[in-house]
């Protein structure tokens, strides 16, 4: 009996003592090997590190109105084991979320306990899913980007994709700078799941993102847009172009590609749309690059009175492989007239006289075969061979914007150079970066260099005046103000084909006014189109370039020439408060004509907001 007794208390021995081991190697484990784990585990149970994000920085034009904004959006989620009928509550939720029921049922029955629906709903859609009394379904609020001006500015602005990270435009550009630093918190909880001090665990403190102030124009930008999308459809125009800036600071007052598209729901739109087409696209010229070959001829020295024969229309060169002709039958034409009339001919004649390295020199020189340095993401340089690689008949070709690929922003910044003395100025689309009224950052430019002499610049000026007043640009005169440029119709080439097309052109306009102190460089263009089968810069595009230019100069408080300004009270109208015409005071004589700029400045949203404020 006494053997049994002390062989079971062996046996417990034994076993208390294998039990006593195996906890021992368990708490070696739990404190020594998995140590660093278990703590992790339960940090993450009694700390938890939230992260909020920063509201994103606006975008404002340069009087300060907004033109993108952030602002709190609901976004639903479903918690899928609190669901009872799937199936059920997919078919309520499809007909306000628009997303196929079988999409939203195969959400609803997932194993988890959060999924997504949709993020970013308007207010009435969220009201509309609150009525439904759904169980299972939850919103938490984020920053939703807003283009409280819809479709104006887009290919400028670019948007935001659903993580409001910037994917084009001024967004993508600026990202860095809106998307400002998302705060972080540790938060300590105690046995019941209770917060504990969250303050005291403050990482990193949220700071928001910085505005964007642009140097473009609200109202500016509307005028150019309203006028471009209303010749596209008297012509039927693939797209309209229209870049305007000031020639003695290089700030771009409107930057617009019609047509474009509404950045709060960009994904309904085709990519195409998307593209800021005056700094991305590359056009051949036309006349307008007749610019070039006047310029490169001042400054070598020769006389606008000097005579060329322009064949009557028609004249082969480079072996007769290639024909230019002019529309009409010219003779004997002084390198004034020939500029002023638009000949092909001539213009190739004076080009030959100067010579091929000349043209090339003073083309570079105004800018092109390069980068503008805007600043605009896909920015192309255009095409300007070298000129080793020029063929017999490409100095004939080239010097009337024919074999030269330009951008718009080029184009308009070197007549800018012509408008402020010679003087070619980086274009700066961005005013300067800011939070809360204070700057952080003015964006820094290389210091404009000067292309052209004081002199030459003048008689360029002056050269181009005639164009307007004589020549093929009479339809851009603004009465009262005085316009200078050129006009150009380029032929399209044809793809697929050898040549150029007979009917597919671009027409376009480039000048600047007053004439006498020139306020805005402009250039308008059309990617085809035609008036009653006809497509040319004077029909087309001078006639819009005319009204852009006018409504401008009044909303900038230009006074016509004749007319006097008697008393303004501010130099500078205030942030969403246009200018007043009845603050400038006219003659008697044009009382009539104030009366007609009220009428037109009334049909501009911001201008009629202030005038019916106004006492």
């Amino acid at each position: 009996m006494m053997k049994g007794f002390f062989t079971r208390l062996i046996v417990c021995g034994v076993l208390v003592g294998l039990g006593f081991g195996v906890l021992v190697v368990k708490l070696f484990m739990i404190q020594i090997r998995d140590r660093k784990r278990l703590v992790a585990h339960a940090d993450r149970q009694l700390r938890r590190t939230l992260f909020v994000r920063a509201k994103r920085g606006d975008i404002l034009d340069g009087r300060g109105r907004p033109l993108a904004v952030s602002m709190d959006a609901p976004s639903l989620y479903a918690d899928p084991r609190e669901v009872e009928n799937p199936s059920e509550a997919a078919r309520r939720l499809s007909k306000i979320l628009g997303i196929p029921r079988g999409k939203l049922k195969r959400k609803l029955s997932r194993w988890g306990r959060y999924v997504w629906l949709r993020r970013k709903l308007t207010p009435g859609e969220k009201s509309r899913i609150l009525a439904l009394n759904q169980p299972g379904l939850g919103f938490v609020t984020e920053s939703r980007r807003f283009y409280p001006k819809r479709e104006l500015a887009s290919s400028l602005l670019g948007f935001v994709g659903v993580d409001d990270n910037g994917l084009a435009g001024m967004e993508l550009v600026f990202e860095k700078d809106m998307k400002g630093r998302p705060g972080r918190i540790r938060i300590e909880r105690d046995a019941k799941g209770r917060s504990v001090h969250p303050e005291a665990g403050i990482v990193n403190r949220l700071e928001p993102g910085a505005d964007i102030r642009l140097t473009v124009d609200e109202v500016i930008q509307y005028i150019v847009e309203k006028e471009l999308r209303l010749q596209l459809e008297r012509t039927g125009a693939r797209r309209a172009i229209g870049v305007m800036a000031e020639p003695t600071t290089g700030r771009i007052l409107a930057m617009a590609t019609v047509p474009g598209f509404n950045p709060n729901a960009y994904g309904r739109y085709s990519p195409v749309l998307w593209k800021q087409a005056a700094v991305q696209n590359v056009y051949e010229p036309g006349s307008t690059f007749k610019i070039v070959t006047a310029a490169a001829y001042l400054s070598s020295g020769r006389k606008l009175t000097k005579r060329y024969f322009a064949e009557e229309g028609e004249y082969r060169i480079g072996g007769g492989r290639m024909v230019l002709h002019d529309l009409k039958k010219f003779g004997w034409l002084t390198a004034e007239e020939i500029i002023v009339k638009s000949s092909n001919i001539g213009t190739y004649k004076m080009a030959k006289d100067v010579g091929a390295g000349y043209i090339y020199e003073m083309a570079r020189r105004l800018g092109f075969g390069s980068k503008s340095g805007v600043g605009f993401p896909g920015e192309s340089g255009g095409i300007l061979r070298p000129l080793k690689r020029w063929s017999s008949t490409s100095l004939a070709s080239i010097s009337i914007g024919q074999e030269v690929g330009v951008t718009p922003i080029q184009l308009v910044m070197a007549v800018a150079a012509i408008a402020n003395g010679g003087v070619l100025r980086t274009p700066r689309i961005v005013d300067a970066v800011e939070r809360d009224g204070r700057v952080l950052l003015r964006p820094e430019l290389p210091a404009p260099r000067r292309v052209l002499s004081p002199r030459v610049s003048r008689r360029l000026a002056a050269l181009l005046r005639k164009v307007v007043t004589f020549g093929t640009g009479r339809s851009a005169e603004v009465p009262g103000y005085g316009a200078a440029g050129k006009t150009g119709t380029a032929q399209k080439v044809e793809r697929g084909a050898k040549g150029y097309s007979k009917t597919k052109f671009v027409t376009s306009f480039a000048g600047f006014v007053p004439y006498e102190k020139p306020r805005i460089a402009l250039l308008v263009m059309f990617d085809e189109g035609n008036i009653r089968g006809a497509a040319w810069g004077s029909t087309i595009a001078s006639p819009v370039w005319k009204r852009i230019a006018w409504q401008t100069m009044r909303y900038l408080r230009v006074p016509p020439k004749g007319a006097r300004v008697v008393a303004l009270k501010e130099d500078v109208f205030p942030p969403s408060r246009p200018p007043r015409p009845e603050r400038v005071s006219l003659s008697e004589k044009m009382f009539s004509l104030a009366e007609k700029v009220r009428s037109i400045l009334h049909g501009v949203p911001s201008l009629r907001r202030s005038m019916e404020q106004a006492p």
